[in-house]
C-alpha cells in the first residue's frame, strides 16, 4: 500500500494534505523532549507542544526545528514529523510506502537540500519531490504557473518571505528575505515594553497582532492584553491599540514591499508589462494583516490581491499536484 501526502514544514506550524481528506494535520513545528533531547525521548509534538512553552517542567526541554523558514535542527525535525505521520498512518506489518510533495524554502544551496532529503527518508518517506514552498503557494492560489503570463507573487510566512516571478511551470526569478510574521512579533513585543513598560510573552504579541492589527493609520480598536506591568512589578492588564501594532510591524512590511520593488525594478520589460496588468498576489499567514492590499498597493503601483486560504496555499498547491501528474511533470521538468 502507498500513502501520497502534501507536506509543508514551516517555522511555525507543519501541515499535512491528504488526497480525498483535504489538510489533515495543521500543527505547531515544536517537539518536547524528556530530558537530554539526544536522548530521542519524544514527550509531545504539535498543539500539546506548544501548549507547555513557558511552563516547561525542569526536566522537558522545548526545540523549535526550523529557524526563518530553514530546518535548523535535523533531529528535532525528524522526530517531529515522524510523530505526525504517526498520527495519520496505521503502521503496517511492513508499513506502508509513503510518497509525498514537499515545501522547501527558496535558494537552498545543494547541502541543505540534502539535509531536508535525509529528515524526510529518517522519518519514513520512501520517495520525496521537492518544490520551492512559493511555486506550491502560485499552484495553490490558482495562478496560471503553467502558462507563459508571468505573475508576481509574495508568501509572507512566520519566518520568512519569498518572492517570484512564475510563468512556464517554474520560477523567472525569485528571492527570500528573512522577515516573517514571528520576526514582527517580536517586534510587537519589545515595542509595548519600550513604549508602556508592559512587559508580554510571544504568544500574547500574535494574540494582539491577530486580533487588532492593522496597516491603517485611522484603526481606532484596542484589546485588553495580558502581561507584567513593571512599573509596579505586578502582573496586570492593558489596553493596547492597532495603531501601536501598526507602528511596531510597519517597518517590516515596508522591507517586504522594498524587496517586491527591487524584483520588479530588475525583470525586462516585457514581463514587467505582465506584472503591472496582473498585479501582485499575496500568500501567507503574514499577510492576512488589514491594510496590506491598500499599503502595498500604493507603494509598488500595481494592483494587490491577499488570496482565499492565503495561509494553506502552498500545501493545497501541493495537494493539488498529487492529483494532477501532469502538472507535477511540466513543473519538475523546469526544475
Amino acid at each position: 500500500m502507498t500513502e501520497e501526502l502534501a507536506i509543508v514544514i514551516g517555522t511555525a506550524n507543519t501541515m499535512i494534505y491528504m488526497p480525498n481528506n483535504g489538510i489533515v494535520l495543521c500543527e505547531p513545528s515544536i517537539v518536547a523532549y524528556t530530558g537530554d533531547p539526544k536522548s530521542g525521548k519524544v514527550r509531545y509534538v504539535g498543539n500539546e507542544a506548544a501548549a507547555t512553552v513557558g511552563k516547561t517542567p525542569e526536566n522537558t526541554n522545548l526545540r523549535f526545528p526550523v529557524t526563518d523558514g530553514i530546518i535548523s535542527s535535523p533531529d528535532a525535525c525528524r522526530d517531529m514529523l515522524a510523530a505526525f505521520l504517526k498520527k495519520l498512518i496505521r503502521p503496517g506489518l511492513f508499513g506502508p510506502k509513503i510518497r509525498a510533495i514537499a515545501a522547501i524554502p527558496t535558494g537552498l544551496a545543494l547541502e541543505e537540500r540534502r539535509i531536508y532529503d535525509d529528515v524526510f527518508a529518517r522519518a519514513g518517506i520512501s520517495d520525496v519531490i521537492m518544490i520551492e514552498k512559493v511555486l506550491l503557494a502560485a499552484v495553490g492560489a490558482e495562478l496560471p504557473v503553467h502558462s507563459d503570463k508571468v505573475s508576481l507573487i509574495a508568501n509572507i510566512g512566520a519566518g520568512t518571505t519569498s518572492i517570484a516571478a512564475v510563468a512556464s511551470s517554474g520560477i523567472v526569478y525569485g528571492c527570500s528575505a528573512n522577515i516573517g510574521g514571528i520576526m514582527m512579533d517580536k517586534a510587537l513585543r519589545d515595542y509595548i515594553l519600550g513604549k508602556y513598560n508592559f512587559r508580554i510573552g510571544l504568544s500574547e504579541a500574535e494574540r494582539i497582532k491577530c486580533g487588532v492589527g492593522s496597516l491603517f493609520s485611522n484603526d481606532k480598536r484596542k484589546m485588553t492584553s495580558r502581561g507584567a506591568d513593571l512599573t509596579v512589578m505586578s502582573p496586570s492588564s492593558f489596553d493596547i491599540k492597532s495603531t501601536d501594532v501598526m507602528e511596531a510591524v510597519m517597518p517590516y512590511y515596508l522591507r517586504v514591499a522594498d524587496a517586491i520593488e527591487s524584483i520588479i525594478r530588475s525583470l525586462r520589460p516585457e514581463i514587467a508589462a505582465d506584472i503591472y496588468t496582473d498585479g501582485l498576489h499575496l500568500t501567507g499567514g503574514a499577510c492576512l494583516i488589514p491594510g496590506i492590499e491598500k499599503m502595498f498597493s500604493e507603494r509598488l503601483r500595481i494592483p494587490v490581491s491577499v488570496h482565499v486560504d492565503s495561509e494553506y496555499a502552498a500545501v493545497l498547491g501541493a495537494g493539488k499536484l498529487l492529483t494532477n501528474k501532469a502538472a507535477l511533470r511540466e513543473i519538475l521538468s523546469q526544475n
